[in-house]
Order: C-alpha cells, then sequence, then structure tokens
C-alpha cells in the first residue's frame, strides 16, 4: 500500500480516539457509542463519517471489458454475452478543524467477478479547503490536495457518483478513469443581492501527465469506474505497445493516470459558473502541460480540452442537463500521436415521489490527426434510460439500466484488426447508507 493511502486510512483511527470523542463515550463506557457517535454527526462535533456499500450486477454482449486489457467499452465482461458482478464500499471522513477550514478523504474499496487490473484498496480523494468571506457579498476558498473539480452536471451525488443512472456519461467515465489534479485551486465567490452567484477559479496542479493515454489507446467507454492514485490500469494489446512498436517503452503492464510528477511541468486550469435559483451554467479549461517525452516508462502526455456544462431545473421534478468536451491530446516525437477527441450528452430526468427516472443521449469520438499506423478514429452514441428508486429516509435504494450504444473504432490489436459495433448493457444496482 502506497505512503498517500496508509497515511489517509490513519485518519480515522485518528479521530475514533480524539479527546472529544473518547469524553463522550466514557460517559456511556460503551465502544460502540464511539461509531455510533461518529455516523450520528451531532452539531457540535468536528467529525463527519460516511460509508456508502454499492452491489452492481451487469449483463453486456460486448469484448472482455478494457480493464482486462481487453478492448470492450465497459467495467466488466468479457467476450460476448457475459454476466458479472461488482462490489463497492465507499468511506468519506472529514475533519472541521476551524470553521474556516476542513481536511477530508474519500477511501475506495471495489472487488469484481471480472479479473481487471484495478486496485481492490485505495484513495480517491484526499483535500483540505479552506474558505472565508471577505463581506456579505464576496468570500474566497483555498482547495488543495487530490480532489474532483466541481464541474459535473451529472456527478452531483456523495462519492462521486450520481443519482440519475448507474454508468456516467462517456465525459464522466473518462474523468472517473483518467482525470483528477492534484495541487491547489483558488476560487472567488460572487453573490448578488437578487440572487445570482459568480464563480471564477484558477489552479496548478501535477502528478497527472499520463493523461489522453488510456483515451487514445483504447477510445471512449461507459462505467463507473474511480481510479485510485497509483493504480496502473491495463491498456490493449495493440501492436504499436509490442517490442519493436513506436511505442515499446511504455511500460508493459499499462498506464498510471495519478502518480508522482513525469516532467516538473505543472498543468494548470481555469474555470468560471454562474448559478440562478434554477439553472447553473459552467465552463472550465483544463492543459496538463505535459512535454510528450518517456519518463520511467510512462510517457508525458500534452491534453488540454475544454467542458462547457448547463443543468435546468424546469419544475420541482422535471430537470434537463447536459455537457460536453472538445480537446486534444499528443505524445512522443514524430512519429507520435496527435488526435482530437469530443463527447458530449444531454440528459433529462423525471421525479416522482422515490422514483427517478433518466433518459440520455450520449455522441463521442476522436479523430486520428498523426501519419501513424495505429488508427485511433473512433465514434459512437448510445441511449441510456434508468430508473432509479431513491425513498428519503431510508439508507437502501436500488436502480436499473438499460445501454444501447452502436459505435465504431479500428484499432491494429497483436490479434488482428478490431473493429466493433453495436452492444447492449443492463445493469441493476443496489445501494445502502450509513
Amino acid at each position: 500500500m502506497k505512503r498517500h493511502t496508509v497515511f489517509a486510512a490513519l485518519i480515522i483511527p485518528t479521530a475514533l480516539f480524539s479527546p472529544s470523542v473518547l469524553a463522550e463515550s466514557s460517559q456511556t463506557d460503551s465502544l460502540p457509542f464511539v461509531f455510533t457517535s461518529l455516523f450520528s454527526q451531532t452539531e457540535n462535533s468536528p467529525h463527519s463519517l460516511h460509508a456508502e456499500v454499492n452491489v452492481v450486477a451487469n449483463y453486456n454482449n460486448d469484448n472482455e471489458t478494457w480493464l482486462s486489457d481487453g478492448l470492450g467499452r465497459y467495467n466488466s465482461g468479457s467476450d460476448g454475452d457475459s454476466v458479472s458482478g461488482l462490489g463497492e464500499f465507499h468511506l468519506g471522513y472529514s475533519f472541521k478543524v476551524s470553521p474556516a477550514l476542513r481536511l477530508s478523504t474519500h477511501i475506495q474499496a471495489r472487488e469484481s467477478s471480472t479479473k481487471d487490473s484495478a486496485r481492490t484498496l485505495g484513495l480517491v480523494e484526499l483535500k483540505g479547503r479552506y474558505r472565508t468571506d471577505l463581506d456579505f457579498n464576496q468570500s474566497v476558498q483555498f482547495t488543495f490536495g487530490q480532489f474532483f473539480l466541481p464541474i459535473s452536471m451529472e456527478n452531483t451525488d456523495r462519492f462521486w457518483d450520481s443519482p440519475y443512472t448507474l454508468s456516467f456519461s462517456s465525459l464522466n467515465s473518462w474523468i472517473g478513469e483518467e482525470f483528477r489534479p492534484i495541487g491547489l485551486e483558488a476560487s472567488y465567490l460572487y453573490h448578488f443581492d437578487h440572487g445570482l452567484e459568480w464563480e471564477f477559479a484558477a489552479s496548478l496542479f501535477g502528478g497527472n501527465d499520463s493523461m489522453g493515454a488510456i483515451l487514445a489507446y483504447r477510445g471512449w467507454s461507459y462505467g463507473r469506474h474511480r481510479t485510485v492514485f497509483g493504480d496502473v490500469l491495463a491498456v490493449p494489446e495493440l501492436t504499436s505497445l509490442e517490442d519493436g512498436g513506436n511505442f515499446e517503452g511504455q511500460r508493459d503492464d499499462g498506464s498510471k493516470p495519478f502518480g508522482r510528477e513525469l516532467d516538473d511541468r505543472p498543468g494548470y486550469i481555469l474555470r468560471t459558473s454562474v448559478t440562478g435559483d434554477a439553472y447553473l451554467l459552467s465552463l472550465a479549461w483544463i492543459d496538463n502541460m505535459g512535454d510528450t517525452k518517456l519518463h520511467h516508462g510512462e510517457y508525458a502526455w500534452r491534453t488540454k480540452f475544454a467542458v462547457l456544462g448547463g443543468s435546468w431545473l424546469i419544475t420541482d421534478e422535471l430537470e434537463l442537463l447536459s455537457e460536453a468536451t472538445l480537446g486534444n491530446t499528443t505524445m512522443g516525437a514524430a512519429p507520435g500521436v496527435d488526435a482530437d477527441f469530443y463527447s458530449a450528452y444531454l440528459m433529462a430526468s423525471y421525479l416522482r415521489d422515490a422514483f427517478r427516472y433518466s433518459l440520455r443521449y450520449d455522441l463521442f469520438g476522436m479523430d486520428d490527426l498523426d501519419d501513424m499506423d495505429d488508427d485511433n478514429n473512433d465514434f459512437g452514441r448510445s441511449m441510456t434510460l434508468a430508473v432509479m428508486w431513491q425513498p428519503e429516509d431510508n439508507p437502501l435504494s436500488l436502480g436499473t439500466e438499460f445501454l444501447y450504444l452502436n459505435s465504431k473504432r479500428s484499432k491494429a490489436a497483436t490479434a488482428g484488426q478490431f473493429d466493433d459495433s453495436d452492444s447492449l448493457s443492463v445493469s441493476f444496482l443496489l445501494k445502502y447508507r450509513f
């Protein structure tokens, strides 16, 4: 286990035996009271602890999952018709150091019935957040550590999950797999008297130099995978990665999305958002500033892209949300990889009593701009229908999802030329929160 993961894991035992908790537990002389007090989150307690268990069953008729160095579009499954299961455990802990400063962490454990390359246990987020008000209308905030950008329209639930569907859109599936800045963000928030809020933020980050490798080698995908710090994910068995291939220097076990800085060139992020009573608009520009060279068996990709998102609460029950990205990724000296990529989705969601019905249309693609034999062209579109049962004041929720995907992608794999077309994915979810 890496040092960072060990550090995050030690935060929780420290909280269990902090003076405030021990003082309360001494009154009852009961160890279970310690755990109960942490989960109940009294108003004056600086500690907050949340956990969640997800059990997902999936059927799909695609190729072998990309997490097992296949070229399948999904996070699970083998060639052809297959049924698989996934178990997830998410643990989140935060400590309120002061009214302005809060530290928090998100640890993930997972187990799949499909043998894959992802770690069983690891750190998803470890961050600190300092916020102070300048006056009644203005505030500034500093976020540091490893964290998700607050730009996703669909991944708004705890543990960067989606309350709308089981699988994330192609855009947010890729974000969960390959992009999570490790650095510092400074943001400025202005609250207008009529209720409108405007935010502007700028970030410097590192440790994300290989971003773009999985997207280019594999193409777009669908799933709910959140890569942990230091994880090495499989890449397809492509001829360009074999001995004698153009990129034979790539490490044999895959690509590490989040780890040490490779080229000592920090990336940057600029983002802004406008929030009203019933709508949210967001725009972000990300550039990891990779030098495109090989470092210790891993290429530093130069990946830059814009993300535009918006949501509109039309009524108390009906919501419309959308996101789109457009960018480019390059790697290596000539010959090298040069590809433009794009992805967009539009989703309507209707909430009635305890049931949420969501319909999402998704479009993605990649245009190969280089002269290499390795073909990175990719195109696809999908339709997703999900029904979620999420009763209030009930720790249990259920969901089901149907996803139809039509796509075309040509890859020069070691087993021959690969080309995919239609596939169907059916998933069931059981979630328990405590």
